[in-house]
């Protein structure tokens, strides 16, 4: 529901904030009040055109801003800023969007009807809508399933195109693939061996240096003369020697036995390192020539060996697709056959749960619309078979309409003017509900006066039952059934004019209605508004 509409520098709006409530909802006024601002406005928040000409006079930008409740989280706010330059950008709850964006979020909470903007009623998918929402419990579960599996049948379609495809380039494609698969497995590359034939590579390409060093550490350590074990070994035997005297010399000569023995196991192994290392040039060949392969498969499949190993698992599952090609073609085609059967048979289904809706639509459109001042209306709802399946059906569906007697009934866009599609919309709107919880009616009773407007109030008033209804009126009929009553007025004030809305209860209301009745606020148009009121409130009869 809209609880409230904010206006910043809006037309001839300084700044304007209006809380409506649940149920039916009236804006009156002179004409050239400002009505049409406000449905102006509530346009712009489900994406109508922007132009510059909204930004009131003298402004940088115009804002409008709609406050909604019961919603989701983040659809709480929406607004669009209009700048003076004409360009203008969206927000929800504060967020940044497209103007698409707003127009699909917006609409699911907003729907208007009017002299201009009824016009998606002409659409041939809205009308289809508008028509399935008449379908019964059993047909909608078609309709689910139907589009279950169009959506199905699509994807197979597409599948077996890329497939077709696939197979044309088939040759070529699998002697590309079957060279890298090839290419890669030969090198027969292992996970990890790059770094290890780095690390091996930094020795070999410095084994003298790493020979010569640990050789001349061998001689000076056991090997020379003299060396570092014989010169240690004699000081333990002088320092134990000393030490059958004295305390300290014995435990530096423990101590100094420990570091002798560290130096003969150091020596130890670096005597086995040398026995042991291979600094033969030949492997240094063998591992630049593996590394230079390595490097050399990373520039056509991957940055790192894994990566091209990842590429080898994909190339060689993509040969194995191509190869069994025509066994999957097969299972396609046949999907497909099946499921150009089932649709057929659902699309079936729903064409005659929908020819039986039409009728029902047909009667109950029209039996709402000769009271509307449309006497002699036909409404007729006319289904044209689709040489293809779309995601809905197979049906177009099309309203037919004929306003006046001894007229054959043609589509809505050739014959119906804006007002006749306002009230077309309402009785649709009556019979067949709407999905959206908010709807805007302007000038919906344009033209009509006496009973007819009475009775458009009425249905107005049913429609309210279960969704929040605005509307722009002159007639006093349709303002006295309100549940909130709004009156649109122009005042000065700072030398400029500026619009203002003011809740009308009590006796304020009961003047606005005597002033709509006769110009005048009268004894006698007062007391007719008090009787207008009265009947309003008796109730609206049942259809």
């Amino acid at each position: 529901m809209l609880s409230a509409l904010e206006l910043v520098d809006f037309a001839i709006i300084d700044a304007l904030r209006v809380g409506f409530a649940p149920g039916l909802n009236v804006l009156t006024g002179e004409t050239g009040a400002g009505k049409s601002i406000l449905v102006d406005a509530l346009g712009l928040l489900i994406g109508g055109r922007a132009e510059a000409r909204v930004v009131r006079s003298g402004a940088q930008s115009a804002l409008v801003q709609g406050f909604f409740t019961d919603a989701e989280p983040d659809d709480l706010v929406t607004a669009r800023r209009i700048q003076a330059s004409g360009r203008s950008s969206a927000r929800i709850s504060g967020e940044l969007v497209t103007i698409a964006e707003l127009a699909e979020r917006g609409g699911r909470r907003l729907a208007i009807h009017g002299q201009h903007a009824s016009q998606t009623l002409l659409g041939s998918s809205e009308q289809r809508r508008l028509l399935d929402n008449l379908l019964g419990s059993a047909a909608q579960e078609t309709l689910t399933r139907y589009g279950e599996r169009y959506r199905r049948f699509t994807g197979v379609a597409r599948e077996l195109a890329a497939l077709q495809s696939a197979l044309r380039e088939r040759a070529r494609q699998l002697d590309v693939l079957g060279f890298q698969v090839a290419e890669i497995a030969a090198a027969k590359l292992q996970q990890g061996e790059e770094e290890a034939i780095r690390g091996e590579l930094e020795s070999l390409r410095y084994a003298e240096r790493v020979i010569q060093g640990s050789a001349g550490a061998v001689e000076r350590l056991s090997e020379g003369e003299p060396n570092a074990l014989a010169l240690l070994a004699e000081a333990v035997q002088g320092l134990e020697s000393a030490g059958r005297y004295h305390a300290v010399p014995a435990a530096l000569g423990a101590e100094l036995r420990g570091a002798l023995e560290s130096v003969q196991a150091t020596s130890t192994e670096v005597e086995s390192f040398l026995a042991d290392f291979d600094g033969d040039p030949e492997r240094l060949e063998t591992l630049e020539r593996r590394l230079s392969l390595i490097e050399t498969l990373k520039l056509k499949y991957g940055s790192s060996v894994e990566e091209v190993l990842a590429f080898y698992a994909r190339a060689e599952a993509e040969m194995t697709r191509l190869q069994n090609a025509e066994g999957d073609l097969a299972q396609l085609q046949k999907e497909q056959g099946e499921l150009a059967s089932e649709l057929a048979a659902l699309a079936d289904a729903l064409t005659n749960a929908r020819q039986q809706a039409a009728t029902k639509l047909s009667e109950a459109v029209t039996r709402e619309l000769r009271p509307l001042g449309m006497t002699n209306a036909q409404f007729d709802v006319q289904l044209t078979a689709l040489p293809d399946h779309t995601p809905y059906g197979r049906d177009k569906v099309t309203f037919l309409l004929s306003a006046n007697l001894g007229e054959p009934p043609a589509p809505l866009s050739a014959v119906a003017s804006g007002g006749e599609l306002s009230r077309v919309m309402l009785a649709l709107n009556v019979t067949t509900g709407s999905e959206q919880p908010t709807l805007v009616f302007d000038e919906v009773d344009a033209g009509l006066g006496g009973e007819t407007a009475r009775t458009v109030g009425g249905l107005l008033k049913r429609l309210a039952g279960h969704h929040q209804v605005l509307v722009v009126t002159h007639l006093p009929q349709v303002a006295a059934f309100a549940d909130a009553h709004f009156k649109v007025e122009k005042r000065e004030q700072g030398g400029r004019t500026v619009t203002r809305v003011t809740p009308l209860t009590g006796a304020h209301r009961e003047a606005e209605l005597a002033r709509m009745l006769s110009g005048a606020r009268t004894k006698t148009a007062l007391a007719h508004a008090r009787e207008l009121l009265a009947e309003a409130q008796a109730g609206v009869p049942s259809k």
